[in-house]
């Protein structure tokens, strides 16, 4: 084993991760998350560490405790690490490692040395050592075990995340693979909505529960925190079998790269769909758009988003409507509506040049203003966004727990034009001085800039949060009776949709050495 490249390679990892930083947006993005960490760190090791540790000595529950807290954090890094991206990003692909004098196991090695040893995952690693030592300092549990455990159990936390992750990528390579996923995520979503009646109907199935999840990672880890035994050597033998499958799986995944099952066709259609929609926007734009509509249409995620992001919003819809008092499920659905027509398309609406690579430079010298470029790609988002739109009033229509009322219909309606063209607007803006280069095939992490993250996150929670507050103060201005109050915001909201191309026009034929540089990944 190479040891000494290996360390070169990482050191090198973490050069690049610097030097990312010290650009105006690498320093304000590291401000922010090294903000939001630091306060997620404190307040989770006060609960999920030192606290989680003395109220479990306190109440004669340790272990019990200890494995809801490690089962948490365990399921929360597999998740924010697939949905988010941190610490799966490939730093050195294959083809690059094969540069260095490194045999194939080494060149694997290095690649996920150099993800594990990312910041995020220690973030979960000091959590889980906070509870390990907690239990130590409290009498509860052994030190050197509880350090043994939580190793382990950091390494098959940070190996599921990345079998979870190579899973999806080749599931989305397959055709159907969309609507897998979409049939995954709903399951997953509804999965604790339905289980929970039927839990309290059959107390006897948690037991059973509970005693099958004794052979997965957290329940192993937690039995060596508490057991300094051969209780806890095998709960070490079980978080180590996990280890071993888990990175034979993941081999194998590696050497399986996913074949597609459909032919390619070479014919060129001059008529599909994308180009008779995008003919609605008469000859001139009409091209431009229809291939945008394309671009938009053949990104996996951008389907997947589409796809799920109904029968999420509908979740969020119904469970914030628990929480509120007549009317509910409608005050929700005020603020979830804009969002419908917006979250499909949001991944390139707020960085529509970032996937384009050095195609950029060919918009510049077709027959035509460049401007007329960045409207079509807004068009194209506007209208596959607004497609969402009827599918939402009909789902309302139907599921809504209330007697037809077209007043309810016709303020949805206002709310979701609203933040389709507001939301679209801004993401003009944030593409022309916020991109970021991002890759077009993959199909999970967060790669939107860090304007993109705070129009996508704020947004979604200005517009949710907004009309319960309405509720709460001025109640009459969110009923039914002040339908004719939600007129004005489409005519509005248009009108600053209007605005910003007029005006992000210049801008961005201004702005497109910049653009280039950053799309093209030379800044």
């Amino acid at each position: 084993m190479n040891t000494v490249l290996i360390g070169e390679l990482v050191q090198l990892r973490y050069k690049l991760l610097w030097a990312k930083t010290r650009s105006r947006n690498g320093r304000i993005a590291l401000f922010l998350a090294g903000y939001l960490l630091l306060v997620m760190l404190i307040a989770l090791l006060a609960s999920g560490g030192f606290g989680a540790a003395m109220l479990a000595v306190r109440s004669g529950r340790a272990e019990k405790i200890a494995q809801g807290v490690l089962t948490a954090l365990f399921l929360q890094a597999v998740l924010a690490a697939n949905i988010l991206g941190f610490g799966m990003s490939a730093i050195f692909a294959e083809t690059e490692l094969r540069r260095y004098p490194l045999a194939a196991a080494e060149r694997r090695v290095a690649r996920h040395l150099t993800g594990i040893l990312d910041p995020f995952w220690f973030l979960f690693l000091a959590l889980e050592l906070g509870l390990a030592v907690g239990l130590y300092v409290l009498g509860a549990g052994s030190f050197w075990f509880g350090l043994i455990a939580v190793l382990l159990l950091f390494a098959a936390n940070y190996l599921l995340a990345r079998v979870v992750g190579l899973f999806i990528d080749q599931l989305m390579q397959r055709k159907g693979g969309a609507a897998i996923l979409m049939g995954l995520i709903m399951t997953l979503s509804f999965l604790p909505a339905a289980a929970a009646p039927l839990l309290q109907k059959h107390p006897a199935v948690v037991g059973a529960v509970v005693q099958r999840l004794q052979y997965t990672p957290p329940f192993g880890a937690a039995a060596a925190m508490i057991h300094p035994d051969l209780a806890g050597v095998r709960g070490l033998g079980i978080v180590g079998a996990w280890i071993f499958g888990l990175a034979s799986l993941l081999v194998w995944l590696e050497k399986r790269p996913p074949q597609r099952q459909v032919a390619e066709s070479v014919k060129i259609s001059w008529d599909s769909p994308f180009d008779r929609v995008g003919a609605l926007f008469g000859p001139r734009m009409g091209p431009l758009v229809g291939h945008w509509l394309r671009f938009y249409g053949r990104n996996s995620r951008t389907r997947t988003l589409y796809l799920i992001s109904l029968p999420l919003l509908a979740f969020l819809t119904w469970q914030m409507g628990q929480r509120m008092g007549p009317h509910s499920l409608f005050i929700a659905a005020l603020g979830t509506f804009p969002m419908a027509t917006f979250l499909g398309t949001s991944r390139i609406s707020v960085n529509q040049f970032g996937y384009v690579g050095g195609a950029f430079r060919r918009y510049f010298l077709l027959p035509t203003d460049p401007a007329a470029t960045l409207r079509a790609a807004s068009y194209a988002a506007v209208t596959i966004g607004f497609s969402m739109l009827p599918i939402a009033l009909l789902v309302w229509t139907i599921f809504a727990p209330y007697p037809f009322d077209a007043r309810m219909l016709l303020m949805l309606l206002c709310t979701g034009v609203m933040g389709l063209f507001v939301l679209n607007g801004l993401g003009i803006w944030v593409t022309l001085f916020n991109p970021r280069k991002g890759k077009y095939d993959s199909n999970f992490g967060n790669d939107l800039s860090l304007g993109g993250n705070i129009l996508l996150i704020g947004g979604m929670m200005l517009a949710m949060f907004l009309p319960r507050l309405l509720y709460k103060f001025q109640p009459v201005m969110v009923s039914p009776e002040s339908w004719w109050m939600f007129l004005p915001l489409p005519v509005l909201a248009i009108a600053f949709y209007m605005a910003t191309l007029k005006s992000a026009g210049p801008v961005f034929v201004t702005r497109r050495e910049k653009l280039l540089a950053i799309v093209e990944g030379r800044n």
